[in-house]
């Protein structure tokens, strides 16, 4: 026989059929107000789990398309100060591949952050986008680095002379479009209004500690 309490837990949980029926089974033991808590305990863990697996997607995606993006945007504004770039044979896959590696330096990192997002999904986010907003930070200069690197020395001179400036516009750039990349990612594999309304950001230098736990490590497919 159902109590009151299992009843009211059916008219606000009606399409979770094994999660209902576990919460009203509970519900019959211990009454409703000794479930509420569990309940949403539950409900929070299950939003989490589905938005961790969704960030680790997200972030992973967005981590590869960060580096070329990082390069295009220094190739595009040193092009501006140094018309000789435009010249220069490869300096984009240059530019591309020097921001890449530094930025994908960081994904490890960023994954064991993705795992606090089942407890915790708008603090977790925050803390990935602090590190991710380093790694555009890394991956600006890496780029503007390596165009540098392939100057002439004489324009060398002279660019490193002049480039606090336009680093810093390089990195703001790139950290404008990592944030409408990644926010457009999240709502297109359907993470829920109510953490992508409420997400923060941070900036590059807030402390975030040590993450609380390591990401399991990705195995490659085996071969057949």
């Amino acid at each position: 026989k159902r109590t009151a309490a299992s009843r009211l837990i059916t008219v606000f949980w009606p399409r979770h059929s094994v999660a209902m029926q576990m919460v009203q089974a509970a519900a019959d033991k211990v009454g409703l107000g000794g479930v509420l808590d569990a309940a949403k305990e539950a409900g929070q863990n299950m939003v989490g789990g589905a938005f961790k697996k969704m960030l680790e997607s997200v972030v992973t995606e967005t981590l590869e398309w960060l580096g070329p993006k990082a390069g295009e945007v220094a190739v595009e504004n040193m092009e501006k100060k140094y018309t000789a770039i435009k010249s220069m044979t490869g300096a984009s896959e240059k530019a591309g591949k020097a921001a890449a590696d530094a930025i994908m330096g960081f994904k490890d990192l960023i994954m064991d952050f993705c795992q606090e997002a089942v407890e915790a999904p708008q603090e977790a986010f925050k803390k990935v986008g602090v590190l991710m907003l380093r790694a555009c930070n890394e991956g600006a200069e890496k780029a503007v680095a390596a165009l540098i690197n392939s100057m002439s020395c004489a324009m060398c001179i002279n660019a490193c002379a002049n480039m606090s400036e336009i680093i810093e516009k390089i990195k703001a750039a790139v950290q404008a479009a990592l944030k409408q990349q990644m926010t457009s990612a999240l709502q297109k594999k359907g993470a829920p209004s109510m953490i992508t309304d409420k997400l923060e950001w941070g900036n590059p230098e807030d402390d975030i500690g040590e993450p609380k736990q390591k990401a399991s490590p990705q195995q490659d497919d085996m071969p057949e």
